[in-house]
Parts: structure tokens; sequence; C-alpha cells
């Protein structure tokens, strides 16, 4: 990582003399927070962080640390996955972010995309080139795909991205994991001179001494063991050093070495950890979808998502649906046609016409779609919710299901109507070949005519046909886009999430099939003729 222009230290007088200017951006007093059932994890604790302030947030791996931070900025989603939260006053004056490990930059936008979101999200002025450099970083890694950025780089764009959306209060998750020293060192140095420039204020969740020295203004410890959340009481703080590999940082272990050996001392208690919410259930994405999808007010950048999904739900799959529907739309008329001894094979293929395609079509293209297509924008969803993305994308004040979950919801139900379609052509296709190789008479109108002109008796299975498409095409998306917006906490989550969803569309195909075969049966006949 380029050595950035260091910028001058901020002092704790300059740090205190600023956060004077206006009242605190978060003050939390008197905060409880515990799992359902369970020991409390803090017990009447206080938390403010004021403008042109680094807060570190240190304590032992497992302590509760994000849970604390969770519950103090996002009470309702701490309570969602059954965390009891309570204070005596709270006051949170400021819209706030998450910048997770690595910064969770959004993958499928270059680095231009991601900070411009953040500026149409936040309505905010300024060009992406004018953020890149003010976070030390050339203007022309504006073009550069995510992924091959270094991880300082990484995080230095995820902070521009923070600060482009409008955010006065920054939440950094263990930002320096993986850092060199030169890294931790550049990253203080930024943190420094942002919060003195823009009077943000920041929430350093972080086990990364030299990056606590070098830009902290204050310390917290929580100690889980005797539920308190403080000051360092081993050792005075002075602010942040100029020099954060010495002397400050062993200063600081030090202090850090006797808070954890107190600790141990209480006796730890098991590593903090909580269910993950629920996600949004299938109608619920489908009411939203609808309106979002009616909505003029998408996002621009939402085409961008409605582009990635429809690449993974339609052009990629779509040759292995021709493949699939041209080797069925040979093999079952041949089937049917050997397996009647009474006709000819040409008369029998001329009765059955084609019905096939109309009765199979359906089922099998559902069936074939959630197991490809909704599969793969179920994981990619799964794993936006996995790597943090949609947490980055809340804290940017981007709504998911506005930006995220209807496009891609849009593009799956687009994708499945137009893969149902290529399916049945490709059915009609094979029946083609074979009706022909029968010498069947007029073989391209015979096959064809339950779809283009039904005879009156087989007008009720070709209008099923047509409903079941577009009550698929509907259910399935609302499927795959539910299991794959649910929170995800490992990587056995996304694949449980897959899982489910094909399981689930499966059986809700084989439910449709026989709830509509059973209405025909009542009410055209057994013979349907």
């Amino acid at each position: 990582m380029d050595a950035p222009v260091a910028a001058p230290p901020l002092t704790p007088t300059e740090a205190l003399t600023e956060a004077r200017t206006e009242g605190p951006l978060l003050a939390v007093r008197g905060l409880t927070v515990s799992l359902a059932g369970a020991e409390a994890l803090v017990e009447g604790a206080e938390l403010t962080v004021g403008p042109g302030e680094v807060v570190a947030l240190l304590g032992p791996s497992g302590s509760g640390k994000t849970t604390l931070a969770t519950a103090a900025l996002a009470p309702e989603d701490a309570r969602s996955r059954g965390v009891v939260v309570t204070w005596s006053a709270r006051t949170l004056a400021v819209p706030w972010a998450l910048v997770p490990q690595r910064g969770a930059l959004f993958e499928h936008l270059d680095v231009a995309g991601n900070i411009a979101l953040a500026l149409e999200a936040g309505g905010q002025e300024g060009s992406v080139d004018a953020w890149l450099e003010a976070v030390e970083l050339d203007p022309t890694l504006g073009a550069r795909r995510v992924s091959a950025l270094s991880g300082g780089q990484a995080q230095r764009v995820a902070v521009a991205r923070t600060l482009a959306a409008g955010r006065r209060l920054l939440v950094l998750d263990e930002p320096s994991v993986g850092f060199d020293p030169a890294g931790v060192s550049a990253l203080a140095r930024l943190l420094v001179a942002q919060t003195r420039a823009r009077g943000v204020g920041v929430l350093l969740i972080t086990h990364d001494l030299s990056l606590v020295a070098g830009c902290a203004t204050r310390i917290l410890f929580l100690d889980a063991a005797r539920r308190r959340l403080g000051p360092l009481d081993e050792v005075p703080w002075e602010g942040p050093s100029p020099s954060p590999d010495a002397p400050a940082r062993r200063h600081l272990e030090r202090g850090v070495d006797a808070a954890l050996t107190r600790a141990r001392a209480s006796g730890l208690r098991a590593p903090v950890g909580y269910p993950p919410a629920a996600g949004p259930g299938a109608v619920a994405v489908l009411g939203r979808a609808l309106l979002r999808a009616l909505s003029p007010t998408l996002f621009r950048s939402s085409l961008v998502v409605l582009r990635r999904a429809l690449s993974q739900a339609l052009w990629r799959p779509l040759p292995f649906y021709a493949v699939v529907g041209l080797l069925l739309g040979v093999t079952v008329p041949y089937v049917v046609a050997n397996l009647t001894a009474d006709l000819r094979p040409a008369a029998a293929l001329r009765l059955i016409g084609g019905t096939y395609v109309v009765t199979l079509a359906p089922p099998l293209s559902a069936i074939l779609f959630v197991a490809t297509s909704g599969s793969a924008v179920c994981a990619w969803l799964g794993g936006l919710q996995l790597q943090r993305q949609v947490q980055a994308l809340e804290g940017l004040g981007v709504s998911p299901s506005r930006y995220l979950h209807a496009p891609a919801w849009v593009a799956l139900v687009v994708a499945y109507l137009l893969g149902a379609g290529v399916f049945g052509a490709a059915m009609l296709c094979g029946g083609y070949v074979l009706f022909s190789a029968y010498g069947v008479p007029h073989a391209l109108a015979v096959v064809t005519s339950d779809l283009l002109d039904p005879a009156p008796s087989r007008l009720p299975f070709t209008a099923r046909a047509a409903w079941l498409v577009g009550a698929y095409a509907l259910s399935l998306a609302s499927i795959a886009v539910s299991q794959g917006a649910a929170p995800k906490d490992r990587a056995e989550d996304v694949t449980a999430a897959m899982t489910r969803a094909v399981v689930r569309a499966t059986l809700w195909v084989v439910a449709l099939e026989l709830a509509t075969v059973a209405l025909l049966f009542a009410t055209v006949g057994p013979r349907g003729r």
C-alpha cells in the first residue's frame, strides 16, 4: 500500500475542543444488553461518541463488542436477533454507517460505482475523483474492479464511500485485519485526518493496538466478566500518538494485558453469539418487489443489479434450457407413440398433438429453473449477506429491498418467463423433428395446435398452462429472493438457503400441479373432451 501524505495528529486538546462545538453524535446511558434468558453482557453502561472523536472499543475475543455496538446503534436489529436491550437515555443525532472488515465493497460495481451510489443515496454533491483524493487514493483507481484492490485501498474506498453518503458516525469493525504495519499507520492517519476535517465520529472495534495507539482519542474496555464498559483503569490515555509503534503501543499493551488478566481472573464466560434474524418471507418479498418494480424512484444503479441477476438467471443457463427441452421434445412423444399398440406411431402422434408440451413444459421448466437460475441468484444474494455488503448498503441509507431485492426479483420473473418460453419452444422443435420423421402430415401445425389454435375441448388445458407459467414466475422468484435475503453468518448458511429454496419451490410446484389437475377434473371431467 502506498504511503499517504501524513496528516498532523489530533491532540487530546484539539479533540475535546472540537467535540464541544456540538452535542454528541451518539450518547447512550444506562445501557443494559443481554441475550434472552441469559446473563447480561453489560449493565448500566455509558457510550458516547462526539464529533472529532475516535472511540476505541477493546475487549477479549467473544466478549460481545459487536453485539454491544449493534445494541447501541440499531437496537431493533439486535432485538430481532434475540438480544434484550434497555437504556435510561439515548441520543443518535446523525446518520451512521458500518464499515466492516475489508470494507464490504459492492463487487458488482467498480470503485467509482461504489462511491457514485453513495453520492446518489445521500444526495451529496462532489465528484468521485474528489472523494478518492480525499482519502489519498489516485482517481485512476475509479475504473478498477474492487477485487483488484489491496486491503488498504479497499478500506480507504469504504471510508470514502461512507463519508460520501453524508454519514457522520462511522463504526469500523476490525478494519485493519491483514494490514502490514505501514498500512495500519496509514489507516490511523486517515481516520485522524477525516475526523478532524469533517467533524466525523468513529467507533472503532478492534484488537489492533497499533491502530488504537495511532488514532484513538478515548479507549473503552468491555469487561464481560464484570458486565462493565469503561475506560482502561490501568493506564491513562493521552490520545493518539504520531508514532504508534512505540512507545505508545507498549504503554497501551500494558494496560490491555492487565485488563485481560483481571477479566480472566473474574472468569470469562462463553463467547457471545445470537441466532440470525429471520429473513423476509416469500409473500413479503412479492409485495415489496411489486411496489418497487412499479415505483419510478428506483435507483439508476439498480440497473446494474438487474443486469447482474439477468446474467446469472437467464443468459448463462439459457442454452441448458434449450438442450433439455429439445431432448424431452423428442423422447416423450417417441415413448408415447411406441407404447400405443392399437395405433400406428404416426396416428398416435396426430392424436396427442402438442398436449405433452402444454402439460409438461410448466412444471418441468419451473423445477429446472429453480435448480439453476433460482439457486444462482439465491447464492449471490446470500454471499452479499455473508460478506456484510447488505449491512454496508443500509449504512449508506440505501434500502436493500429497493436497490437489491426488487431488481433481483424482476430479473428472476423475466428470466423464468423467457426461459420457460425457450424450454417450450425447444420441446416443440423436438416434437416437430420426431413428427416429421414418422411422416405425420402437416407436422408443424399438429405439434403447435394446442398452443396456437387449441380445440375447444383442449382450451382449458392451454389456459391452465398459461396460468401456471405466470404463477410460477411470481412465486419462484419470491422464494429464491426471500431465501437469499435471509441473514447469513456462515458459509453453510448460504448452502442451506439454496437447498431450502429448491425444496420449497419444488413442493410448491407439486402442490399447484395437483390442485389445478383436481380443478380440471372437477370442471371438465375425467376425459377432458
